[in-house]
């Protein structure tokens, strides 16, 4: 694989240009909504958004029997909506302790 100048051939073959637009289209829409300042942040952001839609959205396609384009435009444009919300969760320790203290049957009373 190293050296191989095939392999943007190949993983430009490996979707259909539909797909490929739902992918281009979704990336553009995080970069337009990102609320990031810095350019490189929102290029990182829809960066991300992009390589979550290419990678998850034929299984997706797959498992909800959609078509891949709309699995991959769902994806790449409201997929980094989760991990925004994941990465907040994550980042405030007091929500996070609760959820655990929640879950593992524990609470304010005992």
């Amino acid at each position: 694989m190293e050296g191989d100048p095939n392999l943007w051939r190949s993983i430009a073959g490996a979707r259909s240009p539909e797909v490929w637009i739902a992918l281009f289209a979704g990336v553009l829409y995080v970069y337009r909504k990102s609320p990031h300042q810095s350019r490189v942040s929102r290029v990182i952001e829809a960066g991300i958004s992009g390589m979550i839609g290419y990678s998850i959205g034929p299984d997706a396609a797959a498992w909800a029997g959609a078509n891949e384009a709309f699995a991959v435009i769902l994806l790449s444009s409201l997929g980094y909506l989760g991990l925004d919300v994941l990465t907040s969760v994550v980042a405030d320790r007091a929500v996070l302790r609760e959820i655990i203290i929640r879950r593992l049957g524990g609470g304010k009373n005992g």
